[in-house]
């Protein structure tokens, strides 16, 4: 069962692996999303859902339920912003 990493550049080898099996130009309702990710068997879906849409990965409509892919993967700005606001926030730890 996959566990979704606190890290969060650990988090985006999952995540990158999740959207390779969405499709652009398609639109999904939710339970075509939660099959999609919960064929990877992670521990919790809805999380795993969550922070593809808090990356930038997919976009929701609140009002019908739909998902569609944005991009299968980060930036290397993208990516090197996450990795300074995680050495940020261990600085505080």
């Amino acid at each position: 069962m996959i566990t979704l990493p606190r890290d969060d550049l650990k988090k985006q080898e999952i995540l990158q692996k999740i959207m390779q099996k969405f499709q652009k130009d398609k639109i999904y309702d939710e339970k075509e999303v939660n099959d999609i990710i919960k064929s990877f068997d992670v521990d919790d879906h809805v999380l795993f859902r969550r922070e593809l849409i808090n990356f930038g990965y997919m976009q929701r409509d609140p009002y019908k339920g739909t998902y569609w892919l944005i991009k299968e993967k980060l930036s290397e700005e993208e990516l090197n912003d996450i990795g300074s606001r995680q050495k940020k926030i261990s600085k505080m730890d």
